[in-house]
């Protein structure tokens, strides 16, 4: 195991989180929100001679891309695990996601569509290239160590986005302080379009460090376009097969799709509902997102520790009991104050999640071959969660107008999780090769 090539790979992290941080957390849904309306007091607009919610065209926007990915990423992830191309995808993604949000910053009213094809390009990006970089972990070091390396890399990614968020965070105070732009939405909508050129040569740029560092094995075989074809749909009914056979596995990942239904559509649309329903200002969203970065960082090195001591499954279980006390919170809660207390409790389950699901995920395929494809089934069970999630919440808000239902039905998602996580916990125990994810660190 090299520290070098730990490092460079937990750079990426760094590099991509750019994305789902300035862009897709903490600017683009407000962005939207702000453009994408034909009322001056109403974020309503007509798309495709239909009148849109703003919220509900940005979360169906994100939605379809995910289903692309679901489409499109099994099988490069099987040509993939054969010919060793891992980095080779993980570069075409990078490239046309950081492309992607290059190209929001054209995005106004008057090109809609320009503004959803540039949203979907770059989700699609940034989805597709994390099934190629989590695939490396299994391989870059001991499974005994996935627990510490998968938080280290989402430490890597809040603390690195955060540092480019307080960027733009200044540059929007001083905009307002210095009376340059008339209003605090007139500079949000100046420096937004400029924060999406940062972030896409911000991702660029650093992810060359792991394309350039971390190793790869690569096959002499030559493949045509068919042969790869054929070889990634033959690595594809492979690793279904593994999935079928092994029990633990299929029940991780319906576990985890759950947990992704609430998970994902709380990180999309938190923003949205503190605009919408609690009407807070821009600067106040920016600064509770920047919070849960850093709370978020400290979350994730606890979980992982906390998963040492008690075991991954239990101590998931308990990351989601918590998920889901604030999704109950999120109905209830009335004032600013209340926002970023419940913004604080996320951002410490955020972290944990996120590296411990990753972390389990990679204990329990390391054995296994065809790591890509593996992880391309542990980003389908996302992207079909997320999508379900955000569907599900889109359609309570259109029929009740109101975020705070939407928030009752992600609760209900932790729920259903922490059940299945339960589940695989009893029949992770009993067989001897998963037995490692239900055990303290030093007992394995």
């Amino acid at each position: 195991m090299k520290r070098r090539v730990i490092w460079a790979w937990c750079m990426y992290d760094w590099a991509n989180s750019a994305y789902p941080l300035v862009i897709s957390t903490a600017l683009l849904p407000v962005y939207f929100t702000l453009v994408a309306r034909d009322h001056p007091t109403q974020p309503v607009v007509w798309f495709a001679g239909q009148r849109w919610e703003s919220a509900s065209l940005y979360s169906l926007t994100v939605s379809l891309s995910y289903a692309v990915n679901a489409v499109l990423v099994p099988l490069l992830s099987g040509i993939a695990d054969r010919s060793g191309w891992k980095k080779r995808f993980l570069n075409l993604f990078s490239t046309i996601g950081a492309s992607a949000c290059i190209a929001l910053a054209a995005f106004d009213r008057s090109r809609l569509p320009i503004g959803l094809l540039a949203l979907f390009v770059a989700s699609v990006g940034f989805n597709g290239s994390l099934v190629f970089y989590n695939a490396f972990l299994p391989e870059i070091a001991p499974w005994r160590l996935h627990d510490r390396i998968s938080a280290k890399g989402y430490i890597f990614g809040y603390i690195g986005s955060s540092l480019l968020l307080i960027a733009i965070f200044s540059l929007l105070l001083v905009f307002e302080l210095t009376g340059i732009m008339p209003s605090t939405n007139a500079a949000f909508l100046a420096v937004a379009p400029w924060s999406f050129v940062a972030v896409g040569l911000w991702w660029r740029g650093f992810a060359q460090i792991t394309l350039s560092v971390v190793p790869e094995r690569i096959s002499n075989e030559p493949l045509s376009v068919k042969n790869a074809i054929n070889t990634g749909w033959q690595t594809i009914r492979r690793t279904l097969s593994i999935a079928g056979k092994e029990f633990p596995i299929g029940l991780f990942l319906v576990s985890y799709l759950a947990a992704s239904m609430g998970v994902q559509s709380v990180i999309l649309l938190a923003t949205l509902f503190g605009k919408q329903q609690l009407q807070l200002a821009e600067s106040l969203l920016v600064g509770t997102i920047l919070l849960v970065q850093f709370v978020a960082a400290a979350g994730s090195w606890l979980c992982a520790r906390l998963s040492e001591q008690i075991g991954n499954t239990k101590g998931l279980i308990l990351i989601m009991l918590l998920w889901g006390i604030a999704c109950l919170g999120a109905y209830v809660i009335t004032t600013a104050v209340e926002f970023v207390f419940l913004s604080a409790l996320v951002g410490l389950v955020l972290g944990g999640i996120q590296s411990q699901m990753r972390s389990t995920f990679a204990k329990m395929v390391a054995q296994h071959p065809y790591h890509a494809s593996l992880f391309s089934l542990y980003d389908i069970a996302e992207k079909i969660g997320t999508s379900a999630g955000m569907g599900i919440f889109s359609l309570v808000v259109a029929w009740t107008g109101s975020l705070r239902q939407g928030a009752l039905v992600l609760a209900g998602a932790f729920l259903l999780s922490i059940v299945l996580m339960l589940s695989l916990h009893r029949h992770a125990r009993v067989t001897e090769r998963y037995r490692r994810i239900t055990l303290p660190r030093y007992d394995q």
